[in-house]
């Protein structure tokens, strides 16, 4: 399992693929589930106590689903409508326009209900800014098995929803979805069983089944892949101008002269196609540029 999240999506990137930044972050101590098994051994965080179980299931459920390209980050405070994770899922075919994720993780061993499904939906309802868009899909992570009521209740419900079963540490058991997230354009989605090695060949303990998400039947990219192929993207967009090697502020400058003057050529130059007339535009971009950065163009 990879333990590594951090996020390495610049500003400048999310601003150019127009992906939202998530919510402050509840603490400026960790930020993933190697940097919070650190700080709670430094604080002496009692490993019994709700604080210390719940938020290393976040982790856990964050770094987990990076696998399946998900790009989430923990949020948390008064407002978050139960919201434990937000974030994009970048399936194939949607690494530069993904779906937007919001999550509830409930790291509870007792039997969940239907009203879980129930709160869920309420907080597909008040996502936060930025996650307000019909491409957007809620998921409810727990170490429990759906039950009967939450499967009937999952299929009844007018929201993408999600049910993940996911061991405390991170072992993927059950993914269940209803229509409406085949509706989205998700119906390639489907769950295959894998096996995991023995840990010691001379134990007696058979190899447990995992589920992995699959698109269309075969791995989806992890998030580290899907990040290799945006900052490829990047690349390829800034050589469409003759800007590789433009300073952080003047690729803004160049973006916002683009938004400005000629706002289809960016989403065109992403998707890989441009205008006609692109030459005689990009000429006029660049000579705007130069009137702001004589001194990078001279």
């Amino acid at each position: 399992m990879e333990l590594t999240n951090r996020n390495i999506i610049s500003p400048f990137t999310r601003h150019l693929l127009k992906i939202p930044k998530a919510p402050p972050a509840p603490s400026q101590n960790h930020h993933d589930l190697p940097s919070f098994l650190t700080y709670a051994k430094q604080t002496a965080l009692p490993e019994t106590t709700t604080t210390y179980v719940g938020t290393k299931y976040e982790y856990t459920v964050q770094s987990t689903l990076r696998r399946f390209a998900f790009d989430l980050e923990r949020i948390g405070g008064r407002d978050d409508a139960g919201i434990d994770l937000v974030g994009t899922w970048h399936i194939p075919g949607r690494e530069f326009t993904p779906f937007r994720v919001i999550v509830q993780c409930k790291a509870l061993k007792k039997k969940l209900g239907p009203n879980l499904v129930r709160e869920l939906e309420g907080a597909f309802r008040h996502s936060p800014v930025g996650w307000r868009t019909s491409e957007k899909v809620a998921v409810l992570v727990s170490p429990r098995e759906a039950t009967k009521g939450v499967r009937d209740t999952l299929t009844r419900s007018s929201y993408p929803l999600f049910w993940m079963m996911m061991e405390s540490d991170g072992a993927l058991k059950q993914v269940l979805w209803n229509s409406k997230v085949e509706e989205l354009g998700l119906a390639p989605l489907g769950v295959e069983t894998r096996y995991s090695p023995l840990a010691d060949a001379t134990s007696d303990d058979r190899p447990r089944p995992d589920v992995v998400l699959a698109w269309d039947g075969s791995d989806i990219p992890d998030m580290g892949a899907v990040e290799d192929t945006i900052s490829l993207k990047e690349a390829e967009w800034l050589s469409a101008w003759g800007c590789e090697d433009l300073p952080e502020a003047q690729k803004y400058e160049l973006l916002t002269l683009l938004e400005n003057s000629y706002p289809e050529l960016t989403r065109e130059i992403i998707n890989g196609g441009v205008t006609e007339d692109f030459g005689p535009k990009k000429q006029q971009v660049l000579l705007l540029l130069k009137e702001k950065f004589k001194e990078r163009f001279n």
